[in-house]
This record gives structure tokens, sequence and C-alpha cells, in this order.
């Protein structure tokens, strides 16, 4: 019986700590910074003129795997609408089990 109470803290622990939902604290997520930058799926909005403060302005372009993905599939747009780039001008949404969970930005 210890060892049984033994083995589910320790995978507790496992998932707590080292788990897809661990906590990262440089993007304010509940999920782990590796999950946040290389596994999580993000659909990709761009804002065009963003200088308007418009959130209407704003248009779903593309969906991908990893954050630094997101930030260079907006940049790729700028570049296509011939606008300057602004780090304000994306947003990444992190999609888990077809769910909008949380925005981030690479």
């Amino acid at each position: 019986m210890r060892n049984i109470i033994l083995v589910i803290f320790l995978v507790f622990l496992w998932v707590k700590f080292f788990g897809e939902e661990s906590g990262c604290d440089k993007y304010a997520s509940k999920y782990s910074c590796k999950y946040v930058e290389e596994k999580a799926d993000y659909d990709v909005y761009y804002w065009v003129k963003v200088e308007n403060d418009n959130p209407l302005d704003d248009k779903y372009i593309g969906s991908t795997k990893g954050l630094l993905n997101c930030k260079n599939i907006a940049i790729n747009y700028s570049n296509i609408v011939h606008e300057r780039w602004n780090e304000r001008s994306y947003i990444c949404v992190l999609k888990k089990d077809g769910l909008n969970m949380e925005k981030h930005r690479y």
C-alpha cells in the first residue's frame, strides 16, 4: 500500500513540475515553456494597421505548431501586405482540444 501511495505521489509531482501543464512564468502560461514554444498548436491573427488601434482589423492568417513559427507566419504576412513589421501586429492563440486556451507572442 505504501508503494502505491509513493508511486501516485511521484506521478503527481512529475505531471505538476515536468508535464505539459507544469506552467511557464515566461509566458504567464499554465502550460510548460517547452510546450508553448515547441509543441502547441496556434491560430495566427494579424492586425492590419495596428497603429490605428482598431481590434476589428484583425485577420486570421493561418495555423502552425510552435510559437516561433507563429511569429514567422506573421512576419511573412506583413511583407506580403507591404506593412512595416510591428511586434504588436500579431497574436498567437494556443489551441488545445479544439478550444482557444491562451494568447501569446514570441
